[in-house]
């Protein structure tokens, strides 16, 4: 795949997204935003009718300005409230993350 000037060529995902109805987004929160390598997959990807779900790690900005992004990224998706988690908590936040996700009611 040939990468547009300025930005990183990426590898299609090792599964057809087609298959999903709901896509957990997950990206380090770099300058406030998405990383660029995301931008570009997300750029190549069909998210219209899905729902997608985004959660980041940042060391100080949380989510930033990357749901708004991510607004114009995914037209005509349904863009569910993120999850933000410090970079120096990563490895305590277990209890954070599954509660964040029962909080999502997509399991009965």
């Amino acid at each position: 795949m040939s990468a547009l000037p300025g930005r990183p060529e990426i590898v299609p995902p090792p599964v057809e997204l087609d298959r999903f109805d709901t896509v957990f987004l997950g990206y380090p929160n770099w300058w406030g935003t998405l990383p660029m390598a995301v931008v570009t997959f997300l750029e190549s990807q069909a998210f219209a009718g899905r729902t997608v779900i985004p959660f980041c790690t940042h060391l100080g900005s949380r989510l930033g300005r990357s749901v708004e992004d991510l607004q114009i990224l995914c037209a005509g998706t349904t863009l569910l409230g993120g999850l933000d988690v410090h970079g120096t908590r990563v490895y305590e936040a277990q209890e954070t993350v599954a509660a964040w996700v029962a909080g999502l009611g997509l399991v009965d």
